[in-house]
């Protein structure tokens, strides 16, 4: 089971806490981190999420992403994503931007702030998460750019944003 996520206002002031269901479900405004991992070289690495996975199963995704969870900062949730989903500790984030998104999809509404952070790094990942994860690449970012642009349907709404906003 997972834990409480934190739930924030409009201002992005944590108020509560609250399930992913639940604030799927009511809308409730939450936190997500989405980490972009570069080469240096003009490279990206997107992971791939699971055919099982409850929202865009079998669809490529940030580098690693994931939900604040109650009591955790922005920042705190990145390390713990990134080292959960794969593997990798100790890399230096710099934050690329911050921006708000309110989507409904599949009768989840997705109403949450954003935080993205960039890597830099040349190692690939130590593990992949079990059930969640189960491939992870490099591209390049035109490659990034033509995959979000001719396939939608294989990439996640993190990844269409971040792209969108910051590449």
């Amino acid at each position: 089971m997972s834990l409480p996520i934190m739930i924030v206002d409009g201002d992005d002031r944590p108020i509560g806490s609250a399930t992913k269901q639940q604030a799927w479900q009511e809308g409730l405004i939450h936190r997500i981190v989405r980490i972009m991992i570069e080469d240096g070289q003009g490279r990206i690495l997107l992971q791939h999420r699971t055919p099982t996975k409850d929202i865009f199963p079998n669809c490529w995704d940030n580098s690693a992403a994931g939900h604040v969870d109650a009591g955790e900062d922005y920042k705190h949730a990145a390390v713990r994503e990134l080292k959960e989903e794969l593997g990798l500790e100790g890399l230096a984030f710099t934050e690329i931007g911050r921006y708000r998104s309110d989507e409904t999809l599949n009768g989840h509404r997705f109403n949450r702030f954003n935080q993205v952070y960039r890597v830099t790094a040349h190692v690939a990942p130590a593990k992949l998460e079990g059930g969640k994860v189960d491939d992870a690449r490099w591209f390049s970012l035109e490659e990034v750019k033509r995959l979000v642009r001719d396939h939608p349907d294989q990439v996640t709404d993190g990844l269409r944003q971040v792209i969108a906003r910051y590449y």
